[in-house]
């Protein structure tokens, strides 16, 4: 997030003598963080050595990224670099201190968003020592177990203060990197005289006149997916809309612009990450001990409506996957304005084939919740993205597509249905209360679930709910009825797969029982 807002001129010098030269952007490779500009000019050049100064650069120029080119081989580049800070007419000394305090806030942002990441790791790796703690806590003396979770606890809550602090202080620097950015520009809109440049070195072999090619990065521009998905009812087709959200600060208004979105992020790096030693040691201290390991960082990225009715495919890009990204060409010109808003861009819309389910957890929650269900969602080619719903016509919400760690179907919510109803209750016939049967208590728990349907369609429904996960042995589950539900050993998760006729109803019987030592009553955690 480096914010420069910069009048953009271009010139150039032929030998010693100044020429203004009015470069044309003609292309956009828009990044998801960062933008590749392509334009050219036409220059003239004299024998010999020509300094040309080029501006109309756009802010945020990675210098590394410039390249100049010419299509006659008599002109050869000696040289290439950038000027940020240009003056066409006279020195706009105001605009230094400002200049400078946008560098050292952008490096402030900078480290301490590093400080927040490193923080945050420590914070998952805290939680998952303590979810270990808690899984061998059976062959752990209870004093040592309770010192061992004080201690993570301790340093736990330490470090959640430090992540809301460093979150706290990373978004305070963006409204002074924002507000810096907006004292700039205007005080570059009222002196019009400061522009970023490149300076040229050429050598020409004869007097000549030829167009300028000119290519480079700018980090200030870059595009993040959002979607959306529009459904008539359980028996239509889903119509998937891409569209890409865009940013552009460069300073330029691209105007009837080529544009190609990638899905590559040249700001992420292109050197894979690397191991540092993993040592792990005992610390005694105040009779706990604790596992130390190193935290391995990466450098890793964080990432960033209209309504009418679809009816059909569109597609206004030409889509091309190749090796390590892909390639969203878009098929007609577009303007895009520097430090403009709300710039979304709609690629292309997908009949999706899609199967409907309904999902209720009524321990959780008596609402019914209607999912599509899309397999071989790979081939959609989606990133993490935004996501707007429309059912029926109607909006219904947002939520987000995550493309990381999916099973092999991808689940899209599509609301909620008042038309199937679910209740979750304790059956007081069939639940007992604690007995006590030698050093031991016994209880048994039952519930019933009752789903209906109300629809005047038939249904597909899933119901979910649990048994408890034994981590201790001296705890045993017994006697468990669960009506022939679905049943995972490892979380203790029960699916029900049912298929209900309209009005028609079903009840599902759930019951356990739990066997414990009673001198331990007050060291079992999750009754």
């Amino acid at each position: 997030m480096k914010i420069k807002t910069v009048v953009l001129l271009i010139a150039c010098f032929s030998g010693s003598a100044f020429a203004d030269n009015n470069v044309t952007l003609n292309k956009v490779t828009l990044f998801l963080k960062g933008a590749e500009l392509e334009g050219e000019s036409r220059v003239s050049l004299k024998k010999g050595e020509n300094q040309l100064v080029l501006t109309n650069i756009a802010n945020g120029t990675r210098a590394n990224s410039i390249n100049v080119g010419f299509d006659d081989n008599d002109v050869k580049v000696l040289s290439t670099s950038l000027n940020e800070n240009y003056i066409d007419n006279k020195q706009n000394d105001d605009a230094k201190p400002l200049l400078e305090k946008l560098k050292q806030l952008q490096e402030k942002y900078d480290n301490t968003e590093i400080q927040l990441q490193a923080t945050t790791e420590q914070v998952t790796l805290l939680r998952g020592n303590h979810l270990e703690l808690l899984s061998k806590g059976a062959n752990s003396n209870v004093t040592e177990l309770k010192n061992m979770l004080e201690f993570i606890k301790t340093n736990l809550i330490t470090a959640l203060s430090e992540e809301y602090k460093l979150q706290k202080e990373i978004d305070q620097l963006k409204e002074q990197i924002l507000k810096c950015q907006e004292e700039i520009t205007n005080l570059e809109e009222s002196t019009k005289n400061s522009t970023n440049a490149i300076n040229v070195t050429v050598y020409s072999n004869k007097d000549i006149t030829l167009p300028i090619r000119l290519s480079y990065v700018t980090n200030v521009a870059g595009w993040s997916p959002a979607y959306e998905v529009r459904v008539d009812d359980i028996n239509s087709p889903m119509y998937l809309t891409y569209k890409a959200d865009i940013y552009q600060n460069s300073g330029l208004d691209w105007k009837n612009v080529d544009f190609i979105l990638s899905t590559s992020n040249p700001s992420k790096g292109i050197t894979a990450p690397f191991f540092l030693p993993w040592y792990i040691e005992t610390v005694s201290s105040k009779g706990y001990k604790k596992l130390a390991a190193d935290v391995v960082l990466d450098d890793s990225n964080r990432y960033r409506s209209y309504s009418n009715q679809v009816n059909s495919n569109v597609n206004n890009v030409t889509v091309n996957t190749l090796g390590i990204n892909t390639i969203f060409k878009v098929n007609l010109p577009n303007t895009i304005k520097s430090n403009s808003k709300n710039n979304m861009l709609t690629l292309q819309t997908k009949e999706v084939e899609a199967k409907y389910q309904y999902v209720a957890l009524p321990k959780l929650d008596n609402g019914v919740y209607l999912q599509a269900k899309v397999a071989d969602w790979e081939k959609l080619n989606l990133l993490p993205g935004k996501l707007t719903v429309f059912f029926a016509g109607n909006y219904i919400g947002e939520s987000s597509i995550n493309t990381e760690d999916l099973p092999d179907t991808l689940d899209i919510a599509l609301g909620h249905d008042k038309n199937i109803y679910v209740s979750r209750n304790r059956n007081v016939n069939e639940t007992s209360k604690p007995s006590f049967f030698g050093n031991d208590i016994t209880q048994k728990y039952a519930y019933t679930i009752d789903v209906k349907n109300a629809k005047s369609l038939p249904i597909d429904i899933m119901v979910y709910d649990q048994l408890p996960v034994i981590r201790d042995k001296i705890i045993s589950l017994n006697d468990t009825k669960y009506d022939g539900a679905e049943y995972d050993q490892t979380t203790g998760k029960l699916s029900w797969q049912l298929k209900l006729n309209p009005s028609e109803s079903k009840t599902l019987n759930l019951s356990f029982k739990l066997t414990y030592p009673k001198d331990r009553v007050d060291d079992i955690i999750g009754l």
